[in-house]
């Protein structure tokens, strides 16, 4: 196998990902019935249809990781007109061939309004790819491309935090997102522990694709750019526990940023959040409920809130709990399975707890996810060895490994 090859069947298996993940939740929950009419003329007949802004959102970013990985996927030398053409057709194929099988499948709709967002989902995915491959050199993308999770983890991030990313032109709404900071300052410590090993988790990805100098200019500004975001989307405000938390880790990495041992601190933290959420209120003498084998069941069913922002949530958390444990030290594989033993595990304890439901959809996540990881970190192994030969030059001299000598990796990039 070629090294251009072996990243382009990476992408591939990660595509192949994608559309298995894509057909188990448009086809979930797999109720078949014979129904009576045709459903290509049941799909025709609804070409004006559109949806509603939370499922037009959530099919549009349903498809994008789809024209992502495509075009990634897609023999380069094609151009990029064509590989764009190509995501949008093949997109738009598999939109229409699952609202026609969702025709027979119990309560499921099948329309056009979904084809028109999937279709706008998958060009945008493939214009990101096109745009991302064209801007590998630009400054900051490049670190993040050598270093795709890390990277994949802060956008999770942002969709969880910044749902439902509608920007409005509203004074009224400005003010009413600023002035909870006026008031009386309300601090729940579980509330701002829990913003803290956020923050602190995303202070230290900075650090790891950046490095500590420029992590002091870009952190703030992430902070910044969060808090306007906040300001301009609909349903969103300012609290009092976020940004005590985003100066609380800021403070935390310049006095900790070397010291040993602050990995597994992080990643005991960002564990404790998971665990509390799985948990609270650790009251287990509730009768026992049924455990939901069916990955996804209550993400879809009877979730309180919007499955988006629930599930990049979920992907953050525990994604970011399978990376920090390879960060520690752990083979990628033995964090995926820890961490998926564990969510199987206090899932299972779910179920004795009032109002909550036990379930595998963590477990199942834990695994999928590792499993992304190890295939991006093949595909962007190439990128990390040429950035280690540029950074060649900066080392105050070669480390010898056998007869050759190995480039130069600064500590933030290993």
């Amino acid at each position: 196998m070629t090294t251009s090859s072996a990243p382009r069947r990476a992408y591939v298996a990660v595509l192949a990902l994608t559309v298995a993940f894509i057909l188990y939740g448009s086809l979930f929950p797999f109720a078949w019935y014979e129904r009576p009419g045709s459903a290509l003329a049941h799909l025709l007949g609804t070409w004006q249809d559109w949806d509603h802004r939370g499922d037009l959102l959530a099919n549009i970013v349903l498809y994008v990781p789809f024209g992502f990985f495509l075009v990634a996927a897609a023999a380069p030398h094609r151009p990029a007109a064509t590989r764009l053409l190509i995501a949008v057709a093949a997109g738009s194929a598999l939109a229409c061939g699952v609202e026609l099988t969702q025709y027979h499948d119990f309560g499921r709709t099948t329309s056009m309004g979904d084809v028109y967002a999937n279709a706008i989902g998958s060009a945008a995915g493939a214009v990101a790819a096109v745009l991302f491959g064209a801007s590998i050199r630009w400054p900051l993308v490049k670190e993040a491309a050598a270093h795709p999770a890390p990277a994949l983890l802060v956008v999770m991030w942002a969709g969880s935090d910044l749902f439902p990313y509608v920007p409005t032109i509203d004074m009224h709404k400005y003010w009413h997102a600023v002035r909870p900071l006026l008031d009386l300052p309300v601090l729940p410590l579980t509330d701002v522990l829990a913003a803290l090993a956020v923050w602190a988790f995303l202070g230290f990805i900075v650090l790891s694709l950046y490095g500590f100098r420029r992590f002091l200019l870009l952190f703030p500004l992430l902070v910044a750019a969060e808090a306007l975001a906040k300001v301009l989307i609909l349903d969103n405000a300012l609290t009092h526990a976020n940004l005590l938390a985003a100066v609380m880790a800021y403070g935390g990495w310049i006095v900790l940023h070397r010291r040993p041992g602050r990995v597994v601190l992080l990643t005991l933290g960002v564990a404790a959040v998971v665990l509390h959420q799985r948990l609270s209120p650790f009251d287990f003498s509730g009768p026992p409920t049924p455990f939901a084998w069916l990955p996804f069941h209550d993400l879809m069913t009877d979730a309180e809130g919007p499955a988006v922002p629930l599930f990049c949530q979920k992907f953050f958390l525990i994604g970011g709990l399978v990376w920090l444990l390879g960060r520690c030290g752990m083979p990628l594989p033995v964090a995926t399975a820890l961490t998926a033993l564990v969510l199987f595990g206090t899932g299972w304890a779910q179920t004795r707890i009032p109002g909550h439901s036990g379930e595998a959809t963590d477990a199942v996540m834990a695994l999928a996810l590792g499993t992304v990881f190890m295939l991006l970190r093949a595909i962007a192994a190439p990128r990390r060895d040429a950035m280690a030969v540029e950074l060649a030059p900066l080392a105050p001299s070669p480390v010898p490994v056998g007869r050759r000598y190995a480039p130069y990796v600064p500590p933030h990039l290993r």
